[in-house]
């Protein structure tokens, strides 16, 4: 089968979450799949990425890269759609989707993320597949309901807003719609997506994770780790609420315990706060992710906010790094607490629970065994991506 793959930028190195995701499903279709893949190109090429795109020759890159500021939303509002729209609208692109569908027949599209919905070519005879890596106005209405400030509270709710009413008007286009969990399927239906061609495609850890050894407890000094895309709004709020709220409790009753905060495009006043954090460092780009899994003995998602599920946290399962998490850092996850991880909601009993697992070393075993067996069971392709085989082959959900 003959597939065109549209993403909105190149999925190469998979160092976030979005990339990842991008990257596993991008492989998978490629084990049994011809795939054309087009994609922005934000900014200059690194070497890595221009010897994957060359090694691949079925990539074909679009340049973009527009900012956010308010002449992107003063067009966004002319325009009627949705200020994240604004800033990835291409002609570029749309030429090129509508010329690579028209002249070779693909016998489906794959459009990776809502951003990329716009490029969905109308003529395409092939099936045609959206894969939302969230429910995206879910997230806009968690941030405004956030927000403290009352006037970006209202900006937020009426982004929110314009994109609830896009998102809604384009899941109708697609013939199969992938959500990342039950909870973000059931929103898309409350958007108006029909139950019947709403699947699930989980997010999945890195394969690699499980083929390494087993962590140890007695090696591992009492380190908490936070490692994920620090430019990302809801990993910055968990980074924050660590810092300021969770760990100095966590010190307070283990006094050698440390606090470390790993990923690329922190913000400056993250980065500050981490420094002036008794216990806690900032580790950068984590280019060392493996030596990070070693060197911690917790890893933790204090986050309030985002949505689809955690891949950060799949990680660490999929590692047997134990963990803790907020009430929404496990939404959408098929995990048990007490069995697979900690789940937390306050302040108070998320720091208990960290030191808990700091210090008492037959729990830490049994999550530790826990997290990697529910990977092996539900987060590798060939279970969890049996959906998209079905949507290609066009059998109804539940057929």
């Amino acid at each position: 089968m003959r597939i065109l793959f549209l993403t909105p930028e190149v999925p190469h190195p998979p160092d976030s979450g979005g990339r990842l995701k991008t990257t596993t499903v991008l492989d998978y279709l490629r084990r049994e799949h011809d795939v054309i893949v087009i994609c922005f190109r934000r900014r200059e090429l690194s070497a890595e990425q221009r010897r994957w795109v060359e090694e691949a020759s079925d990539v074909h890159t679009v340049p973009l890269n527009r900012g956010r500021n308010v002449l992107t939303l003063a067009r966004s509002y002319l325009a009627g759609i949705p200020l994240s729209i604004a800033r990835n609208r291409s002609p570029e692109m749309a030429a090129l989707a509508a010329q690579r569908s028209g002249k070779e027949g693909f016998n489906a599209v794959f459009v990776d993320h809502w951003l990329m919905a716009q490029y969905l070519p109308v003529d395409s005879p092939g099936r045609k597949l959206l894969h939302e890596h969230n429910a995206e106005y879910v997230i806009w209405q968690r941030e405004a309901a956030a927000a403290r400030n009352p006037l970006l509270r209202l900006l937020l709710h009426r982004e929110a807003a314009r994109v609830r009413a896009y998102e809604a008007g384009v899941l109708g286009r697609f013939d199969t719609v992938f959500a990342v969990s039950e909870q973000d399927r059931q929103a898309l239906v409350d958007l108006g997506a029909s139950a019947g061609k709403v699947r699930v495609l989980p997010n999945l850890p890195d394969p690699a994770l499980l083929t390494s050894p087993p962590l140890s407890f007695e090696q591992s000094p009492p380190v908490i780790l936070l490692l994920g895309t620090l430019s990302w709004k809801p990993n910055i709020d968990s980074a924050n609420r660590l810092l300021r709220d969770i760990f100095p409790q966590v010190r307070a009753r283990l006094p050698e315990s440390r606090f470390v905060l790993a990923g690329r495009d922190a913000p400056r006043s993250l980065r500050t706060l981490a420094d002036r954090t008794p216990g806690a460092e900032f580790n950068g780009d984590a280019v060392d992710v493996e030596a990070l899994y070693r060197r911690a003995r917790v890893f933790v998602e204090a986050t309030r906010t985002g949505g689809g599920t955690k891949l950060k946290v799949l990680n660490a399962l999929a590692r047997g790094l134990p963990v803790v998490v907020s009430p929404e850092g496990a939404e959408g996850l098929e995990v048990t607490a007490g069995d697979n991880l900690l789940v937390a909601a306050s302040d108070t009993t998320f720091a208990e629970a960290a030191v808990r697992l700091l210090t008492d070393e037959p729990l830490w075993r049994r999550l530790s065994e826990g997290g990697r067996t529910l990977v092996r069971e539900r987060y590798v392709a060939d279970v969890a991506f049996v959906q998209l085989d079905e949507a290609l082959r066009g059998v109804p959900a539940g057929g």
